[in-house]
């Protein structure tokens, strides 16, 4: 293998910051990486990645762990530095993998699946918005050339009250379900916490009263528009109390659910247990731990039923694999969150299709028109994205694509 020559990243505003991280070694290989999206996440991956130059980009780890070592000042046992790391790590994984012309997955041991299955995050009903790094709402920059956006304050952050305005429209999440079985995913994913069943006072976690009729007809019209066959999962953002996440839970459990997502804060480990015991619907959780340990105690516990790390900011291939292990060790299945563009997603079904254990992978870019665009060949085809014999995590980056949609005030790969 080869030195690295150099590290830099480029933005896309999509839904999200997609920051795609953009490695280049001496021999002049070429590894791609993506990020989940934080403040100041492209100069904290050029401070790491200026630390790096001139390493053997075959180390993986031992350049992770160097890095981890240098920013344990700003925190790196958490935080958003695991986002920098992951990024990086990512890009170094397909460097490696290119150089010696196999694909990801081949590299890290085999495939247990030849193609991963997708579920389709399907939001509120609505189309998705389009959030700055502080969950800020923003103009859907490709409003122009796509159909409908969910309705939000522009400026506030999507936790503050009244950021959301859409009112739910039950016929509207039929087919929005509909839509999305057609496209060829057989399971979904909505969001609960929206207008009407969001907490209504500041700072607070609890529903308002009588709310769960809302998310049990909510649930009925996700169902109806699904059709048989189709599974489901739903989000709850880790917005609630231990009451109202137990009321919730009863107003769905009557569908038949994979998995009932973030109802409480992931800290929360005795709520998840006591959550657990309580309710037949399985839960889900983990998007917002970093690194291994952090997952030891509810995976432990047997709080959840469903493992959802985030590739993008759970610390590296390592920690994740690690996370998998340990649930699969327990009966536990792992469905990796994913908020990324198709670099990020490309990676994560690679890592996915190694894990005995995987379930499903997400995808939440639906309502981009110009996600498929951004890789030269088709990724997500009919709920699956099938894994070739292409080198690295098998896509490459449309560059003029990636300039277009690049973020205002933003440097597309440059030193």
């Amino acid at each position: 293998m080869s030195k690295i020559r150099s590290v830099s990243t480029a933005v896309v505003a999509a839904n999200f910051d997609w920051t795609i991280v953009r490695i280049e070694s001496e021999s002049g290989a070429v590894g791609w990486g993506e990020a989940f999206f934080a403040p100041g996440l492209p100069e904290i991956i050029g401070e790491m990645g200026r630390l790096i130059e001139g390493d053997d980009a075959a180390d993986v780890e031992v350049i992770g762990a160097r890095l981890r070592a240098a920013t344990s000042g700003a925190g790196s046992v958490g935080g958003i530095v695991h986002n920098a790391l992951s990024g990086i790590d990512g890009a170094l994984w397909d460097l490696n993998a290119r150089e010696l012309g196999v694909p990801l997955w081949r590299l890290l041991g085999g495939a247990f699946h030849r193609s991963v299955r997708v579920y389709a995050d399907c939001h509120g009903g609505a189309g998705l918005m389009s959030l700055g790094p502080m969950l800020d709402i923003r103009p859907v920059p490709w409003l122009d050339v796509s159909g409908q956006v969910a309705d939000g304050t522009v400026g506030k952050s999507l936790f503050d009250l009244d950021a959301e305005t859409e009112p739910v429209d039950l016929e509207l999440l039929a087919e929005r379900a509909r839509a999305a079985v057609d496209a060829g995913f057989d399971a979904l994913k909505f969001d609960l916490d929206v207008p009407g069943l969001v907490p209504t006072k500041r700072g607070s976690r609890t529903m308002p009263p009588g709310a769960e009729s809302l998310a049990h007809d909510m649930a009925d019209a996700i169902a109806e528009g699904a059709g048989p066959g189709v599974e489901l999962a739903f989000d709850l953002h880790w917005r609630y109390d231990m009451a109202s996440a137990v009321r919730l839970a009863s107003a769905v459990e009557h569908q038949s659910i994979m998995w009932l997502e973030d109802p409480l804060p992931p800290e929360n480990v005795s709520g998840l247990i006591a959550l657990s015991q309580s309710t037949r619907v399985p839960l889900g959780g983990g998007e917002n731990l970093i690194g291994h340990r952090s997952f030891e105690p509810v995976i432990l516990a047997g709080a959840l039923a469903v493992v959802t790390p985030d590739l993008g900011k759970v610390g590296g291939v390592s920690e994740a694999r690690r996370i998998a292990a340990s649930s699969a060790d327990r009966g536990l299945s792992i469905a990796p969150h994913n908020i990324a563009g198709p670099i990020g997603t490309a990676f994560a079904a690679q890592v996915s299709a190694t894990w005995p254990n995987f379930l499903a992978l997400e995808y939440h870019a639906q309502d981009v028109p110009y996600f498929a665009d951004l890789v030269d060949v088709p990724l997500i085809e009919r709920g699956q994205i099938a894994m070739t014999d292409r080198p690295g995590i098998g896509v490459e980056p449309v560059l003029e694509v990636i300039e277009r949609w690049a973020k205002p005030g933003t440097t597309v790969f440059a030193r």
